[in-house]
């Protein structure tokens, strides 16, 4: 294996970041396709990925790519009660992530619903909660970048190589059916779970198993993604910022930015005087500044209306996570039901 310019973070080694890197490009990269990539054997890449996944230092995971309703939710909180307010959002299944920011909100939310009505409901109820003063909801309706698509950027270009082109898959926006939602399910606790443990899960074949995977991946139903705990990732500041650009202009805006390393998430937002968010991971405080510079010298006509540093996640699509960003628990999405069901 070529050796690496890439310094120990916190444990993780050079060839702990390039394996995290190789499952960012394809999170169910049998382990002698990830073995061969490294230049190491299979039974070593699955023995370090098992270690890390116990650690909760990384983990593969899978979400749903539609159709569904998606939100970045502001919360103002009652002064001592961010952390309790935190901890309780984080148990909901439709708040995918939690971030607790700098700036004029306490609290970030990522959240997803089945639609507008069940957006209403789930935010009247939040409002309710005795630890938040307000809250500010933001439509996303199209996504050019999601943190799935980051990565460490720690292959040369012939481990690149070695693992190939990534598949071209079509998109689809049939309604997914109770047994996708079981595998998206076991999926989400263990996105590289074997296709005999998904099998069980739903308590089918494993050529039945196999089948229904690939239609979901082919037709892209379900999204996979590799996630490294963020201090650990040698990006450990994320910044989100607010914009406006002119309406015109979004696809073109978009795909500069998103060519950026530092990109995790490029939206389009309605409902608020933004109509843009833009989230990056950046090496330190210092970087905010320049890559907020880099980002007017590229996009001029952009207005960066807001901006807030995370101070810490709670939650990052699903996984609760500690004050070191490793996962603990997992709370499984489930965007489909009501809300508010079962609340009092």
């Amino acid at each position: 294996m070529n050796e690496l310019d890439v310094q120990e973070f916190d444990g993780l080694d050079e060839i702990d970041l390039s394996l995290i890197n190789v499952l960012q490009f394809d999170p169910r990269a049998s382990w002698s396709k990830v073995g061969g990539a490294l230049g190491v054997d299979p039974v070593t890449a699955s023995r370090r990925w098992n270690r890390l996944a116990e650690a909760g230092s990384a983990w593969v995971t899978a979400h749903p790519a539609g159709p569904q309703t998606a939100a970045l939710v502001e919360i103002e909180c009652v002064a001592g009660e961010t952390q309790a307010t935190a901890e309780t959002l984080s148990r909901r299944p439709h708040v995918l992530t939690v971030e607790h920011t700098s700036g004029s909100r306490d609290l970030l939310l990522t959240v997803s619903v089945s639609d507008l009505g069940a957006l209403s409901r789930m935010v009247l109820r939040i409002e309710k909660l005795p630890g938040i003063r307000s809250t500010r909801p933001h439509l996303v309706i199209r996504p050019y970048a999601l943190g799935g698509d980051w990565q460490l950027r720690a292959l040369d270009a012939d481990q690149r190589g070695h693992l190939g082109a990534p598949g071209r898959r079509r998109s689809s926006s049939r309604p997914l059916d109770a047994t996708d939602r079981r595998m998206i399910a076991a999926l989400f606790r263990d996105g590289r779970a074997s296709l005999t443990e998904i099998a069980a899960e739903l308590d089918c074949s494993v050529s039945t198993a196999r089948r229904r995977l690939n239609a979901l991946l082919d037709r892209s139903a379900v999204l996979l993604r590799c996630d490294v705990a963020q201090p650990l990732s040698g990006w450990p500041v994320s910044v989100s910022m607010w914009a406006h650009v002119p309406v015109d202009e979004c696809d073109d805006v978009a795909r500069r930015l998103v060519a950026l390393p530092e990109t995790r998430a490029c939206l389009v937002l309605t409902g608020a005087p933004a109509n843009f968010y833009f989230s990056v991971w950046v090496r330190s405080l210092e970087d905010v500044h320049r890559t907020e510079q880099h980002m007017r010298q590229i996009v001029p006509t952009l207005t960066i209306l807001d901006r807030t540093v995370a101070l810490r996640y709670f939650k990052r699509m699903g996984r609760i996570l500690d004050e070191r960003g490793r996962s603990i628990a997992s709370v499984p999405m489930d965007i489909w039901s009501d809300p508010v069901a079962g609340e009092g």
